[in-house]
């Protein structure tokens, strides 16, 4: 259902807010969270893995809800066949396969990282190095799903 009293114009600006929520906070937390895992001896990886945890909920899902809901009102109101836009079709696709990982993989492994105790080094870096890997080919594939929608194009 179209909600009438925004304007197309106010549904684009909240769409890109989404977008850049999301992708803004993937892309900061990978490169924060690797360097403040090489500082482990000096700070405890407990309280990194719990400051990921709150920002994915704030951040990530704030963001892809946001990308979500105007992406779905700005299709009712542009009338834009979701199935015949092969772009838009990938843009989505991309968002949902990162969404996958990020359900499967990596919100379970930020739940572990931050219950596992300080000396257990082989196990964070296991846990640790898997979120990490995951993390950045979801973000690569939001990075992709953001060029398809912008530039249109895509193969």
């Amino acid at each position: 259902m179209r909600i009438a009293m925004v304007d197309y114009p106010t549904w684009r600006v909240l769409h890109v807010l989404g977008a850049v929520l999301l992708v803004g906070n993937v892309t900061v937390t990978g490169f924060w969270a690797a360097f403040l895992y090489a500082q482990r001896a000096a700070l405890p990886f407990r309280p990194v893995a719990r400051a990921i945890l709150w920002t994915d909920l704030l951040f990530t899902v704030g963001g892809a809800s946001l990308l979500t809901f105007s992406g779905i009102q700005l299709i009712l109101i542009t009338g834009i066949p979701f199935w015949g836009t092969p772009w838009l079709v990938r843009g989505v696709a991309s968002l949902v396969l990162a969404t996958v990982l990020w359900l499967i993989v990596l919100v379970p492994d930020q739940f572990r990282l931050e219950r596992m105790a300080a000396d257990d080094t082989a196990g964070i870096r296991k846990v640790f190095l898997r979120w990490s890997v995951v993390g950045w080919i979801s973000t690569a594939i939001l990075f992709y799903g953001l060029w398809s929608m912008v530039s249109k194009r895509g193969g």
